[in-house]
């Protein structure tokens, strides 16, 4: 079992890496702002990390292995109107090349297309007079991605269903600060094919705060703190991995080249990390709104 969790140690880091990245359910500032009924939106991300530590419980691992990962997520997105609340329908697909280097060994990398995520958002609170909103958004990730049993943590797919809540509130302070708060439950199903081997994960919980204001009429900078708990893992009934205790710093400038165009860069930072490898790098995201 001590080779195996020196083995796990090491793979988790594609893992890690992509499932972070690829999180294009976090937030930026604003996002939570819908758009009028009859929208339709298409953004996409192209991302850049790469690690600066790699840690297993809490403590970091002397020449533990390194990770740089590209990726390019597209997400369209159309908003309606049912029984009077606006209602938002998303596709979230990323795509991935990961690249681990460990001492002594040649570097492993593996491109491909990750598991398909599918949201439905509605806006309880939609008041622009007041500038309060309130939504709720339940994502479904479908098991659409690449995925070998035999290299299950680097595999962009997870072979398994997830399913994600996000309740988000919004609220408007002067003409242009916005402050927000995000709670995210994450309920992970069972992956069968793990190694030969039954992969279990408990629910993941993220916490994140956001903050917003314009610098020029057509540009804001923003931030998102993110907190993250949970996801334990375990194979066949034993803990290879314990309970997560990661914090992530973001720094965002977005400008709005017209009404239909918007582009943004943001920065991304790993304050701590309990389990796999800490990472920063940027993010770009170009939004086209018809």
């Amino acid at each position: 079992m001590t080779m195996m969790r020196t083995m796990r140690r090491f793979a988790l880091a594609a893992a890690l890496a992509a499932a972070g990245t690829a999180h294009a359910g976090d937030p930026s500032a604003r996002d939570w702002i819908p758009a009028p009924p009859g929208t339709s939106v298409f953004a996409t991300y192209l991302l850049g990390l790469s690690s600066h530590g790699f840690y297993d419980r809490g403590e970091r691992v002397p020449d533990g292995p390194t990770v740089d990962v590209q990726g390019l997520v597209l997400r369209p997105m159309y908003f309606s109107e049912i029984l009077g609340k606006t209602v938002q329908y998303e596709l979230i697909l990323p795509a991935l090349r990961t690249t681990i280097g460990v001492s002594g060994m040649p570097d492993d990398r593996v491109t491909g297309v990750g598991d398909a995520q599918l949201g439905a958002a509605v806006w309880f609170v939609n008041n622009e007079q007041t500038k309060t909103w309130f939504a709720w958004e339940p994502f479904i990730t479908v098991p659409t991605g690449l995925y070998r049993g035999g290299q299950a943590d680097a595999s962009p797919g997870k072979h398994r269903w997830t399913t994600l809540q996000d309740f988000a509130f919004v609220q408007g302070i002067g003409e242009s600060t916005f402050l927000e708060a995000v709670a995210e439950f994450e309920f992970f199903g069972d992956n069968d094919n793990y190694y030969g081997s039954t992969l279990k994960k408990s629910p993941a919980i993220r916490l994140m705060a956001l903050a917003s204001t314009n610098i020029t009429e057509s540009t804001y900078v923003g931030m998102r703190y993110r907190y993250e708990t949970g996801g334990r893992e375990k194979v066949d009934g034993v803990e290879m991995v314990s309970r997560a205790n990661n914090h992530q710093l973001a720094f965002e400038v977005t400008h709005q080249i017209n009404d239909a165009n918007q582009v943004q860069l943001q920065y991304i930072h790993d304050l701590k990390v309990e389990n796999g490898p800490r990472m920063r790098g940027v993010q770009l995201r170009y939004v086209y709104a018809f």
